[in-house]
């Protein structure tokens, strides 16, 4: 049937949660709408590609936007069905050049797997909808959610996660295996994101609960997983093992007494009479020396174990005499 020229829409501002779908078979596009209702979303609809551009540009921005691969192109009170269509993606493109950072999902229903959907390289990461159950299309949404929780994150916000996550792995000591609270962080946000499909490989997150105690939350977990999977491992030790406790009560480990080699280069040999200073804090004692220049340069425990021919006993001993002269020293 073909479609009278529509009258001209007035932009307004989009609703909090709301979704463009353009699909020109009704009963797909009727059931796409369902889903979309059914969680929350306000839903406009068009036929075809000229008319869900034209809905874009005056009712955008939208939370996510559904194409129809083979969404046909509309021509005056034509509409344009040549096969192969491929008006779906062109459309995408647009939506994508019009605006980099929209949601935008692609319906490919005719299609085996996502593999096997023709896309130009601009639009490989865009999703793909390869079945019409709700399940799927759910999921995606779910994940578009996140992205964009992930994004809205304030710097303060970022700040709070930052001091919380830094916490949470200094108490982790050498089962953090080197990680830091950015890859903390990173591993809240991954979880969350799969968490959007699968709870079980994931996690999920309570839209009734703040996105930033969310993650929180799922940093603890994380945290919790790690203790549990290294509770029996000895063999990686962390420089924060040899902290000490100056006179002001403050965290010192002995690198803080070298300054950085990150320094310009008429700094160099400074740094290295700074390093010759605490060295020679342990010239009675060669074992400590020899451990401290492994960690000086760059050496892990392991590396310098089996250097030195260390057993664990012999070099757990070592660092409580290095921690012990250390915390007499920032005592003094």
């Amino acid at each position: 049937m073909a479609s009278s020229p529509l009258p001209p829409t007035r932009s307004i501002t989009a609703s909090p949660k709301s979704a463009l779908l353009v699909e020109n078979d009704e009963s797909l596009s009727n059931c796409f709408r369902r889903h979309l209702e059914r969680d929350g979303y306000v839903v406009r609809t068009a036929l075809n590609t000229q008319e869900g551009l034209r809905l874009f540009c005056d009712f955008k921005p939208f939370n996510v936007v559904l194409i129809d691969y083979y969404a046909p192109r509309s021509n005056g009170d034509k509409i344009d069905c040549l096969a192969p269509q491929v008006h779906g993606v062109q459309l995408a493109m647009a939506v994508r050049n019009l605006a980099p950072l929209q949601g935008i999902i692609i319906a490919a229903l005719d299609f085996q797997g996502e593999a096997d959907v023709p896309r130009p390289r601009e639009l490989m990461q865009v999703s793909l909808l390869t079945e019409t159950g709700n399940g799927q299309l759910r999921g995606l949404l779910e994940k578009m959610e996140v992205d964009r929780a992930i994004k809205a994150l304030t710097p303060p916000e970022l700040l709070k996660l930052q001091k919380f996550a830094e916490r949470l792995v200094r108490g982790l000591g050498r089962r953090a295996r080197g990680a830091d609270w950015e890859d903390l962080l990173r591993e809240a946000f991954l979880r969350t994101w799969i968490g959007a499909e699968s709870r079980q490989n994931g996690r999920h997150w309570n839209k009734k609960v703040d996105f930033v105690r969310h993650l929180t939350w799922a940093m603890r977990s994380i945290c919790d997983s790690w203790k549990r999977q290294r509770s029996n491992e000895r063999e990686t030790y962390l420089i924060s093992e040899l902290s000490t406790l100056d006179a002001e009560g403050r965290e010192r480990t002995p690198l803080d007494y070298i300054a950085s080699r990150r320094a310009p280069a008429d700094q160099q040999l400074i740094d290295r009479e700074e390093e010759d200073q605490v060295l020679a804090l342990f010239n009675d004692d060669l074992e400590a020396k020899q451990v401290l220049r492994g960690l000086i340069d760059g050496l892990t425990n392991s590396q310098i174990k089996e250097k030195y021919r260390f057993d664990e006993k012999r070099y757990v001993a070592i660092t409580r005499r290095i921690r012990k002269l250390l915390g007499n020293r920032a005592q003094a």
